[in-house]
């Protein structure tokens, strides 16, 4: 049957109208985390993250309250994104395992990071915990020389099982507005160590204000899109 002409008029208005409302809303969507491309220019063997429970408290749904930083980041670049982190842990410190604090593991144990099928970028999360060691199943302050070491340590042996191609940013620990001095002072520690292995550093200070954070330590969603922001920056 054919449509009249004054039906057929509206109709292609109606849907001209709607593609142009939709479009940008499609477009929008992509960028807040809808579907990835399929190979990231920036990273196309995927992105590795090692960390605290900056981490590992939380996930990739977007837009979520509790979307990552890390989640946000790949879903920037259309990058796959592979955690290993474990909340109380550090470079020097064991994280919270099944039998509570102390009973985890610290960043070099999860060999799998830097074993398995190299990715195009390593990312370091970690130092917030590592003003203290575990010692018989308590924390004890740790001195800068230890935590030195432990930081050292975990970027040799980066850099003898990654190739060369891996990209590996070291990124300074997200400090809420406790315990200033403490961050000052292992942000130091960290910064040092990946200068002298030649390594790209992002200090993240100044990512969690007071309004950024859920407890003074772990990021709000402000917090989070704040961490992601820097990287996201310091990498593109």
């Amino acid at each position: 049957m054919t449509m009249p002409r004054t039906a057929v008029r509206p109709t292609i208005v109606v849907s001209f109208v709607l593609a142009v409302i939709i479009a940008p809303f499609i477009a929008w969507q992509g960028a807040q985390g809808g579907e990835q491309a399929s190979v990231s220019a920036l990273a196309p063997l995927g992105i590795v993250v090692v960390g605290d429970s900056i981490t590992a408290r939380y996930n990739d749904t977007p837009g979520d309250l509790r979307q990552g930083w890390w989640s946000i980041v790949g879903r920037r670049f259309g990058a796959h994104v592979t955690t290993y982190a474990q909340s109380g842990s550090g470079y020097l410190r064991s994280g919270h395992g099944p039998a509570g604090p102390c009973s985890g593991d610290r960043l070099i144990d999860r060999d799998a990071a830097f074993t398995g099928p190299p990715p195009s970028m390593l990312i370091i999360e970690a130092g917030r915990n590592d003003w203290s060691f575990c010692r018989r199943g308590r924390y004890v302050e740790a001195p800068d020389i230890m935590i030195d070491r432990a930081v050292n340590r975990y970027l040799d042996v980066l850099q003898t099982f990654l190739p060369s191609s891996t990209r590996i940013i070291v990124m300074g620990p997200p400090w809420g507005p406790l315990d200033q001095i403490d961050g000052l002072r292992i942000t130091m520690i960290i910064k040092d160590a990946a200068t002298r292995h030649g390594l790209q550093f992002i200090d993240t200070r100044g990512t969690l204000t007071t309004a950024r954070v859920l407890d003074g330590v772990h990021p709000n969603r402000a917090g989070s899109v704040a961490i992601a922001d820097r990287v996201i920056r310091s990498i593109d």
